[in-house]
């Protein structure tokens, strides 16, 4: 074995070794010395993804899952790893290789995508593992030749992995993967960026000193609090730059606030209070741009102090500060205060809603992976989210979102008023069906028409459960 083989082997736990052996004389018989588009070669590339899951922390079923994710999904394999590693590591291959399918092939909404592939699994483990492949292939973008092929690995990167990484809530590999396209697609944008952050000393070494000195500030408050610190991505600092360029602002960089960025989550209430008197000392504040959402929360629940803070003994550059309790922390990152429903639901301040509630059990799902994979092979990730959509597709393979209950009369009138007027029956999954029928996430539907035909019989209304489908009925009818 190889120094990564090693790393792998070693650190699986002893119950699970033999079902990674067997894993990894798999793949090397099926990749052998075959390489990707890239030049790397496909089992360094699958290992080093099994490694990443399996310092994640994931079950063996996962980090197996990502070792075997680009084997040939046929019937010899399946059969092979059914019976010799284990019936769940058939099943998320196969859900992985559908999921690939529909990505490669949809050319639906991005949004509708991202929201089929949330919709139509049991187990999020095959999402988890497409989300580490896409960020393993975003470094590697510069040594693709094909510009098309780039470009398409790019979008689908940006616009379908990077918000599946932050639907389940790995929030630094959607930073890795956006930062990776920026660097790639927008060259002389990001060398830019990058020679402004050298200039300002925006580096994880400046960040660590003023985490450090933070730390000292509070020294009497030893236990009570940890603290967190990133640095705003380069290509999330471009934005705003490009921003206020246009507003016409000079030197537009001195208005970021953000760019280094530290958060100190307290146990208590009170000390949320008491670490800003410390801060206070040490610090100059802006009070009109200090916000006080602990003592007056937003509309949403968000609660937090946070603002611009200039610490003279380390530079005049302004950081944000945020300061507030592991409980607020919860509510605002997977709560109704969370930016995932801010962009579900459109509105900056949407109101608490039980709507929502995916997002933490998601986390707590995977942290229940977690926490037993040292004692148990596969722990599936099972979570309902948005539970009134569905996304049937038809025969080309779009995407057609609809919400639960709605009929194969409503997937019709939805794809055209035509197309449903001119219905005379319909199939699904290659099986006629009813105008009644419900349709379900990844039903193939396939709509029969009758040329010429325009006005739907008067009892069509009855199969349909849309009031947009109901409206187009009503109106045929009427116009005949």
């Amino acid at each position: 074995m190889n120094n990564i083989e090693n790393i792998l082997t070693e650190t699986c736990p002893d119950d699970f070794k033999q079902q990674l052996y067997t894993a990894l004389k798999l793949a090397k018989k099926e990749f052998q010395d075959k390489k990707r588009s890239q030049g790397d070669k496909y089992i360094d590339h699958s290992i080093y993804t099994a490694i990443r899951l399996q310092k994640e922390g994931f079950d063996t079923a996962t980090v197996i899952g990502g070792l075997l994710h680009h084997i040939d999904i046929n019937k010899s394999n399946l059969e092979y790893i059914t019976n010799n590693i284990s019936i769940d590591i058939k099943k998320i291959l196969t859900t992985y290789a559908q999921i690939s399918t529909v990505i490669k092939n949809t050319d639906s909404p991005y949004r509708t995508v991202t929201r089929y592939i949330l919709n139509s699994v049991d187990d999020l483990r095959p999402v988890i593992i497409q989300i580490f492949n896409a960020q393993s292939n975003s470094h590697i973008l510069k040594s693709i030749e094909n510009d098309e092929e780039r470009k398409e690995i790019v979008e689908r990167n940006l616009n379908i992995h990077s918000n599946l990484a932050e639907y389940l809530g790995f929030d630094d590999i959607k930073t890795d993967i956006n930062e990776e396209a920026f660097r790639i697609t927008q060259k002389e944008d990001y060398e830019y960026i990058d020679r402004l952050y050298k200039k300002e000393n925006i580096s994880k070494e400046k960040l660590e000193i003023y985490k450090q000195y933070i730390e000292k500030l509070l020294k009497d408050l030893k236990g009570q609090f940890r603290i967190e610190g990133r640095i705003k991505s380069k290509h999330s600092t471009f934005g705003k730059l490009d921003k206020f360029l246009k507003e016409g602002k000079r030197d537009p960089i001195n208005h970021i606030s953000d760019l280094i960025g530290i958060r100190i989550v307290c146990q208590r209430k009170q000390t949320c209070f008491n670490v800003l008197d410390k801060i206070l000392d040490k610090a100059e504040i802006s009070l009109d741009k200090f916000d006080d959402y602990i003592s007056h929360p937003k509309p949403n629940g968000y609660k937090a102090m946070q603002g611009p803070v200039i610490f003279p003994k380390i530079s005049s550059m302004m950081v944000e500060i945020q300061i507030l309790t592991e409980d607020m922390y919860e509510y605002n990152t997977f709560g109704p205060a969370s930016h995932i429903v801010y962009k579900e639901s459109k509105k900056r301040l949407a109101k608490p809603s039980d709507q929502y509630k995916w997002i933490k059990e998601v986390q707590q799902s995977i942290q229940n992976n977690k926490n037993n994979s040292k004692k148990e092979f596969s722990i599936p990730i099972t979570v309902k989210i948005s539970e009134n959509e569905i996304y049937p597709l038809t025969p080309q393979g779009k995407i057609i979102p609809l919400k639960k209950g709605y009929t194969i009369t409503d997937f019709a009138y939805h794809i055209h008023t035509d197309i449903g007027n001119s219905m005379i029956g319909g199939k699904v999954n290659g099986k006629s069906v009813k105008f009644d029928y419900q349709l379900k996430t990844g039903d193939i539907v396939e709509i029969a028409t009758q040329k010429g035909k325009k006005r739907p019989k008067p009892e069509l209304i009855r199969y349909a459960n849309s009031k947009r489908a109901q409206i187009k009925i009503e109106r045929a009818i009427k116009q005949s």
